[in-house]
């Protein structure tokens, strides 16, 4: 005779619920954590917009005592070392104390002794040391288009003066100025100061600056002697990447100054 094992329902509901217990903590004691990892390295270096700018045919004492039919080899050259850039060269004409110039006649008869040639650089420059030219003799060579007035018109444009300041003036150098050619880009503003040999005292007197009245005997004589002049040449540069236009790169290096332009 069997005997049968009575079992409640609640206990039936215990077992149950244990042996569901002990399941839950088998599986969850069996399952494998798959990971994994993996990272990305970066490297960040700035890029870096680099300009150079020297005068290698100009010495110290190129600039003293500058008489009719002297020539001097003076080459304010700016070169690209590292980046690409829009670049502009700023020119500024003061005094021998440093003071902007002021006096127009002064400031006309400076601009017309510069001059950018085109064989500069060469064993045979057109404008050559040691000759002497006539405002004739100028003209001609730049009918011929062997020399250039004031700037190189091949590599820059003239971008005006510093608003009411045409002592302060702004040559835009053509295209982007780049460092990453082979050679990097070069570029020089002007290579020659010429004082024609026919021009006469009253422009020698504009050009030092000096006082000057007639005398007596009808001749120009200084009554307060002039500091003469400097040109003070810098160039300036802006990162061409980003950059829409060249327009607005020179706006920015405007703004950056604090400065406006305008066309004389």
């Amino acid at each position: 005779m069997k005997t049968k094992l009575k079992v409640s329902r609640k206990s039936l509901l215990l077992t149950i619920l244990a042996l569901g217990l002990v399941a839950v903590l088998a599986i969850g004691g069996s399952v494998a954590y798959f990971t994994d990892a993996d990272e990305a390295v970066n490297t960040f270096t700035m890029g870096k917009v680099k300009i150079d700018l020297d005068e290698p045919g100009w010495e110290e004492d190129d600039g003293k005592d500058l008489l009719p039919g002297s020539v001097r080899v003076k080459d304010p050259t700016v070169t690209a070392v590292e980046g690409q850039s829009y670049m502009r060269v700023r020119m500024s004409i003061v005094d021998g104390e440093g003071n902007l110039i002021t006096n127009e006649q002064q400031l006309a008869l400076i601009m017309e002794t510069l001059f950018y040639d085109t064989a500069y650089g060469t064993d045979e420059p057109n404008l050559a040391e040691g000759e002497k030219y006539e405002v004739a003799d100028l003209d001609a060579l730049v009918t011929q288009e062997k020399i250039q007035r004031e700037y190189n018109h091949t590599d820059f444009t003239f971008a005006g003066i510093q608003t009411g300041n045409p002592a302060v003036r702004y040559y835009n150098y053509n295209g982007i100025f780049n460092a990453e050619t082979d050679p990097p880009d070069k570029a020089v503003l002007f290579s020659n100061v010429v004082v024609p040999k026919d021009w006469h005292n009253e422009e020698i007197f504009i050009l030092d600056g000096d006082e000057y009245e007639l005398s007596p005997e009808g001749s120009l004589e200084v009554t307060v002697k002039g500091t003469g002049y400097k040109v003070l040449i810098r160039a300036e540069a802006i990162q061409s990447v980003g950059m829409v236009s060249a327009e607005e790169a020179f706006a920015a290096l405007d703004e950056a100054a604090g400065i406006t332009r305008e066309i004389e």
